[in-house]
């Protein structure tokens, strides 16, 4: 069996494109920023302390974001592995690849209590 059709047992090649990835990566960053609780300014906060904690809260989302994609390419490198006995490393694929798990892992940390 050539690596290509190994890799397609495991990566659905019809949820497989970048348009898919954007999008859906677009869509868990909405809905992580609609499960944040956004504290309501202190009276007499500066709007440059209200702009800080903003892009503080930008950058965790940003973060979680890419922990979750770094997550579900684990996850094809293992499958990879265990079904074919052959070794993906995790930076050789591509972040497209993982749209199929992106949703599933980003379910899961929306779950997780947050601020």
């Amino acid at each position: 069996m050539n690596s290509l059709n190994e890799i397609d047992t495991i990566i659905p090649t019809d949820q497989c494109s970048r348009t898919l990835f954007t999008a859906q990566r677009d869509k868990l960053a909405d809905l992580m920023r609609g499960s944040v609780c956004r504290a309501v300014p202190a009276p007499g906060e500066s709007p440059e302390q209200v702009k800080r904690d903003e892009l503080l809260r930008e950058r965790d989302i940003e973060q979680r974001l890419q922990r979750l994609i770094v997550r579900a390419k684990g996850i094809v490198s293992e499958e990879m592995l265990v079904r074919h006995q052959r070794e993906i490393p995790v930076d050789e694929i591509p972040d497209y690849a993982v749209t199929h798990l992106l949703a599933q892992l980003g379910e899961q940390e929306l779950q997780l209590p947050r601020y």
